[in-house]
């Protein structure tokens, strides 16, 4: 029996050319999905970040600097 991966890859290549786009496109989605999800995983486990964004976010933009030296 063929494994996941190969039955994937088979189906995908009966597909046409503009439909195995598609299915590209999606897998990108998906992989920036769990990218954009382990930020934000990270950044709610990280009280130090996470006071930063919300201090940042409540600064009035009169107070914001136009540089950042970093």
């Amino acid at each position: 029996m063929n494994t996941l991966q190969e039955r994937i890859h088979d189906e995908i290549n009966e597909l046409p050319i503009n439909l195995q786009k598609e299915v590209f496109d999606f897998i990108l989605f998906i992989k920036n999905k769990i990218e954009t999800e382990s930020d934000n995983d990270f950044l709610s486990k990280n009280a130090d970040a996470k006071q930063a964004i919300i201090e940042g976010l409540n600064t009035p933009l009169e107070q914001c600097s136009e540089y950042v030296d970093w």
